[in-house]
């Protein structure tokens, strides 16, 4: 077939005639035999190949197509093992051998940790006992479980030392390691949250509800303010004598707003910080104790709640609006005195006969500013308006009786 295909050729390039009749010349003549050579050779290596592939085929025992062989015999790996030997455990590898230095470059010991084991109250009492005599006076102490719910009282134990510092079997053992017992404070080797979620395992609802979302939850330790070890305060167990004190170490800006304050310059017993603001946070701006900033005024100021029959607005929006609740300058707390605070919301207001070339000008009662005028006694307006904050009366619309 090969060489009917290079006839073919030849054909077509006019060297056919030549080659029948014996006229080519030498070079076309080696050409046409070498073809010849190279063609053979081509199909007597392919013979070869097959019959190579025929035999190993038939060494291996492979049988030509038709022809059926019977089951071959399961291999070694797939044989079932018994019971005892498939679920017998790896043994684990022995580290009391010294490892070379190759080994102990990739196979690493798992360091072996001890846990930490109760030890009881009595044993800390016998290093600590200065700390135990002033831990039994605190609320902390005298707490019990017959305190809450009968149901809830028999998951709960006494609070004891363990109760925040955690099993102290490590501790006794070695002393000087402080990370072998839970400590609070600035110094503590733990961190803010780790402190501070021991003390929301108990304190986590109610006042304290809010304290993760809280500006102080995020900034400060619960021992920045409280004191459980001992009580130093009133109430609250905290870590100065006053409540006041304690908010002034951070908020020092207010600080010299205390003695122009009628609110806190006063006995602590009747107002502090905590009356209007809510240290362990709120969902209100400012922190503050009631939904608003009018609802907290009016837990003193109930007189001033209404209903009334005619309203002042900027009353009900905001008191803030008028005044200023930590100090001022100004008679009852004001933003600024009269008549400037009233002319920030009343500008535009009437004016009569303001031409002063007239013989009988007088200056209208509205015209405050003007020195003439005789209805602006000291120049406040509430000399005519003194139900400032709304009026009850029938004919009060303009808030004068």
């Amino acid at each position: 077939m090969a060489i009917v295909n290079l006839l073919f050729i030849l054909d077509n390039t006019d060297a056919l005639p030549i080659v029948l009749n014996f006229d080519m010349n030498r070079t076309r003549i080696l050409i046409f035999v070498s073809a010849l050579f190279f063609i053979l050779f081509i199909s007597i290596g392919n013979i070869l190949t097959a019959e190579e592939s025929s035999d190993r085929d038939t060494a291996a025992g492979v049988l030509p197509p038709g022809e059926s062989a019977g089951p071959l015999p399961p291999a070694e790996s797939t044989v079932p093992l018994s019971p005892a030997e498939s679920t017998q455990p790896i043994p684990a590898p022995d580290f009391s051998a010294p490892l070379l230095f190759s080994e102990g470059t990739f196979l690493i010991q798992t360091p072996f940790v001890k846990k930490a084991l109760v030890v009881g109250m009595d044993k800390c009492r016998e290093c600590h006992e200065d700390a135990s005599v002033q831990w039994d006076n605190t609320i902390h102490a005298k707490w019990k479980p017959s305190f809450t719910k009968p149901e809830k009282a028999k998951d709960i134990k006494k609070t004891d030392c363990e109760t925040c510092h955690g099993p102290g079997s490590l501790h006794i053992n070695d002393t000087k390691n402080r990370m072998n017992i839970v400590s609070f404070g600035a110094k503590s080797f733990h961190t803010r949250e780790e402190q501070n979620a021991v003390c929301l395992n108990c304190h986590e609802k109610g006042g304290v509800y809010h304290w993760k979302g809280n500006s102080h939850g995020r900034n400060l330790r619960c021992t920045d303010c409280h004191h459980v070890m001992d009580n130093l305060s009133k109430r609250g167990l905290l870590n100065d004598t006053s409540e006041r004190d304690i908010c002034l170490r951070c908020h020092v800006q207010k600080k010299k707003d205390i003695l122009r304050s009628p609110h806190l310059s006063h006995d602590e017993a009747k107002m502090t910080c905590s009356t209007c603001h809510a240290p362990h946070g709120s969902d209100t701006p400012g922190i503050l104790t009631a939904s608003s900033v009018n609802e907290n005024c009016f837990k003193c100021h109930a007189d001033k709640r209404g209903p009334y029959l005619f309203d002042h607005l900027p009353v009900q929006e905001n008191c803030l609006l008028c005044h200023v609740p930590h100090s001022s300058m100004n008679r009852a707390l004001l933003k600024m005195r009269q008549p400037f605070l009233c002319l920030e919301c009343h500008s535009n207001l009437p004016r009569t006969g303001t031409d002063p070339a007239k013989p009988n000008y007088m200056p209208d009662a509205h015209d405050v500013l003007n020195p003439r005028s005789r209805y602006t006694y000291n120049k406040g307006c509430t000399n005519c308006h003194p139900m400032i904050h709304g009026s009850r009366h029938p004919s009060g619309a303009r808030l004068q009786r």
